[in-house]
């Protein structure tokens, strides 16, 4: 299997994070800038958009989410999501955080726009104050309390890794302090520095 994917895309990166948690091997990592519309990005996924995993028979999957269902149902005895599909608390908590990873990235994209003299103060401070309020809410979950990381601790570890590395001037550590601190600790974890943003 071949991975179309890029160092410093979150969406990207829980893939990456996940295929070495789980420790899948054979699967080819391919850097792409998806700005250029490569012909084999826009082949497999015609959005043009990363994270692309085509399998072994040629099939293009993409969304980060469907490449983590699949690789996890596939390869990893469905540990990141559960065995169970009614998992509701799960399914939610892993749903704010695909949120906040939205938020995050359109705060960047916000923030490119800067150049083109067309960035929106309203936009950048809804996308912030989206963020804040999401990890406020992580704060009260059990997110941080589970002590086997599935699919909402393993997105909540690349999202707070990529809001620090493309909006450290946002202090969320001073509203989700508990969530810095499980930070601090499972940053470190093998999966996650191998991955981290570039």
């Amino acid at each position: 299997m071949k991975l179309l994917s890029s160092q410093a895309s979150p969406y990207a990166r829980c893939v990456r994070a996940l295929i070495q948690y789980l420790g899948i091997n054979n699967i080819e990592e391919q850097l792409v800038n998806p700005f250029e519309n490569s012909a084999e990005l826009l082949d497999a996924n015609p959005l043009g958009q990363i994270p692309c995993l085509i399998t072994n028979d040629g099939v293009a999957l993409f969304d980060s989410e469907v490449i983590m269902r699949y690789l996890d149902a596939e390869l990893g005895d469905r540990k990141m999501f559960g065995i169970s599909s009614n998992n509701w608390v799960l399914e939610c908590q892993y749903s704010l955080i695909k949120g906040l990873i939205d938020s995050a990235v359109k705060l960047r994209q916000e923030q490119m726009r800067e150049d083109e003299g067309v960035r929106s103060a309203f936009w950048t401070a809804r996308f912030e104050q989206a963020l804040l309020r999401g990890l406020m809410q992580v704060e009260l979950q059990t997110v941080i309390t589970q002590t086997t990381i599935q699919a909402p601790q393993l997105a909540l570890i690349c999202l707070l890794d990529y809001v620090d590395f493309r909006h450290p001037e946002l202090d969320w550590r001073k509203v989700a302090p508990a969530t810095a601190l499980w930070f601090s600790e499972m940053r470190n974890l093998p999966a996650f520095i191998q991955t981290r943003p570039q």
